[in-house]
């Protein structure tokens, strides 16, 4: 028994277990236990395969994403929030960047300049009156107050702006509260007020608050006539191509 091998307990030049072999030395459960191992018909050659993909081959693709996922901790890059709502934003790609950089922190205001050790002012530009950091800029100075409460949407910014004090958390939340319709429209008048404010840091130029908002309503309207235009377009390069 010492000197037994598997071989030995199947039929010569067959993959089949040779039953009545394995009865005259084995008991009736380990026969059992034997007979319903399978045993397969053929054998493959052996070869390397790379388990990250479906077919077996490296990539680059899947190689980067397993040191992203498993191999990488990546906690400290994630932000919470719903992500979707920005990326699924009906507006031109440059304000969804916009949006983007702002909830992720890293709009360049004077206080974040001031984070990364740029020697410069940290009041606001448009009120001078407190630190210029994302919530402040526009949610809490004056002229954005005016701005917002200009807008259809004073009433749903306003809520949730009295509550929480975190930039990302009062936009997500608002987004969430938002029609598809309205919430285009508050990011254009976010990205407008960031407008506003560049105009005065470069060219000493203070936008008026109904220009802002005015603003904000025009790059809809235009981003939907170049929209309809294209759309118009392609239809009629593909008629004539029929």
């Amino acid at each position: 028994m010492s000197h037994l091998k598997v071989s030995h307990c199947m039929l010569q030049n067959q993959k089949q277990w040779d039953v009545p072999f394995l009865k005259a030395i084995f008991d009736q459960q380990t026969v059992t236990n034997i007979i319903n191992t399978p045993l397969y018909p053929s054998l493959r050659e052996d070869r390397l395969i790379w388990s990250k993909e479906n077919i077996g081959d490296y990539s680059v693709r899947s190689a980067y994403r397993y040191c992203m996922q498993e191999l990488l901790d990546t906690s400290v890059f994630k932000t919470p929030g719903n992500w979707d709502m920005i990326w699924k934003l009906k507006v031109p790609p440059k304000l969804k960047n916009f949006m983007w950089r702002l909830t992720r922190n890293v709009l360049p205001t004077r206080m974040r300049l001031w984070d990364k050790k740029v020697n410069c002012r940290g009041t606001c530009v448009l009120c001078n009156s407190a630190e210029e950091h994302n919530f402040h800029l526009f949610f809490g100075c004056p002229s954005s107050c005016n701005i917002q409460n200009m807008s259809v949407l004073s009433q749903p910014v306003s809520t949730i702006t009295n509550l929480e004090d975190n930039c990302s958390n009062c936009i997500f939340q608002i987004l969430h509260r938002l029609s598809n319709g309205d919430a285009t429209l508050f990011a254009c008048i976010l990205w407008s007020i960031w407008k506003q404010r560049n105009n005065k840091v470069w060219n000493d130029v203070l936008d008026t608050q109904c220009f802002v908002i005015e603003r904000a309503k025009c790059l809809l309207v235009d981003w939907e006539a170049v929209k309809i235009a294209s759309a118009r377009k392609n239809s009629a390069h593909n008629y004539n191509t029929q």
